[in-house]
């Protein structure tokens, strides 16, 4: 393949792909109503930072959950911090096992032991275990691993949809990505990266500002300004009014600590996305989630707008 090619085939195994195991457990589009997605976030209950295995997805007490695939259910009852949970077992595609949990339930329909089929009612939405509100919590596994059911399960959503800025650049999802150590030997840079880093895989959230709301990208860089303790406070500000406070820089004096600035990722003028490079073509930002992602690749290129450096 050629570098387009590979690009395209990358971002395909980055995406639902055919990879969409799991059948809609409502029956209707419920992408809207997810409250909490898969990756790290803060835990509503304790308030600790934490891995969540699923997605949460708001529905009214009682509606009915159905089974996302044909299987055999291997758990029916109390969970602990599920609380009333069904979990069934199957086959994703020859010699590979798929396990969908469904948590949180007021109410079991099946048996441990019961062969189900997808579509089968299976239990009603509810908020028993550790829950805040009516909601269920739905897990995806594919050969025992966990994996994002908003790629592996049907939403019921049909409109066009681009990829979120992390996947469309083509760069990965980079959690553990090592800067360059002569770039940290600038205080306020190395200051800055100790921020971001913090809040590696929290999810984008439209309008988030801070971490007990999760960001977009523009609060995110905020944040990170606003609190890495170098003396910046310029309040919560867009990608334009953070393009404001900085001074222009050309890509070939770009250096760490710098902001990057791109256009066009979405119908507004101006600055529409906001990273903080980290040099050797690297930056960090809110994509979805928070990641290091690769400025090299045809999508950010495409889109790339200027470089800023603050004051």
């Amino acid at each position: 393949m050629d570098a387009d090619q590979k690009e395209i085939c990358e971002i395909l195994l980055q995406t639902k792909g055919n990879r969409q195991y799991v059948k809609n457990v409502f029956g209707t589009n419920w992408l809207p109503y997810v409250t909490s997605y898969y990756g790290y976030r803060v835990h509503p209950i304790s308030g600790e930072k934490n891995y969540h295995t699923g997605v949460d997805i708001g529905m009214p007490q009682g509606t009915e959950i159905l089974a996302g695939h044909d299987g055999t259910v291997t758990l029916a009852g109390n969970a602990g911090g599920y609380g009333l949970c069904v979990a069934i077992e199957g086959e994703a595609y020859e010699g590979h096992s798929l396990t969908t949990k469904y948590g949180h339930c007021s109410q079991i329909l099946v048996s441990a032991g019961q062969e189900v089929k997808a579509g089968d009612v299976i239990a009603k939405v509810g908020s028993t275990g550790n829950s805040t509100g009516p909601h269920l919590h739905l897990e995806v596994l594919v050969d025992g691993q966990y994996r994002n059911p908003l790629y592996f399960a049907d939403t019921g959503d049909t409109s066009e949809r681009h990829l979120p800025a992390t996947g469309a650049g083509g760069g990965g999802n980079y959690f553990d990505y090592d800067v360059p150590p002569e770039a940290l030997a600038d205080e306020k840079f190395a200051a800055m990266l100790a921020e971001a880093e913090k809040y590696l895989g929290y999810p984008y959230v439209w309008g988030g500002a801070s971490p007990s709301t999760s960001f977009d990208c523009s609060g995110y860089v905020s944040w990170v300004v606003n609190h890495c303790g170098v003396g910046w406070n310029f309040g919560r500000l867009t990608a334009n009014g953070l393009l404001d406070v900085c001074t222009p820089v050309s890509s070939a004096d770009a250096r760490p600590g710098d902001l990057i600035f791109f256009q066009g990722t979405y119908n507004t003028s101006g600055a529409s996305h906001v990273g903080i490079y980290v040099g050797n073509g690297m930056m960090i930002h809110c994509g979805d989630p928070i990641s290091y992602a690769n400025i090299n690749t045809s999508y950010w290129q495409q889109h790339f707008y200027t470089f800023g450096r603050l004051p």
